[in-house]
């Protein structure tokens, strides 16, 4: 269920809390993510970190 709530809350941060400007900027190939933490409606913070060595997956998707 963590993992669940991790996904939910990151794909609610990258669609409200970055710009298109952001988003256009790629990461290095290759080399690790950013760190990154974000805070579930429960108030929890889950930070990237806390999957290390695991597989996270991020879907992005679009209405139009």
């Amino acid at each position: 269920m963590r993992r669940r709530e991790f996904i939910g809350a990151l794909a609610a941060t990258i669609v409200s809390g970055f710009t298109h400007a952001a988003i256009a900027v790629s990461p290095p190939v290759g080399k690790p993510a950013p760190e990154f933490s974000v805070t579930l409606t429960d108030g929890r913070t889950v930070a990237l970190k806390d999957f290390r060595g695991k597989p996270v997956l991020v879907s992005f998707w679009a209405s139009g």
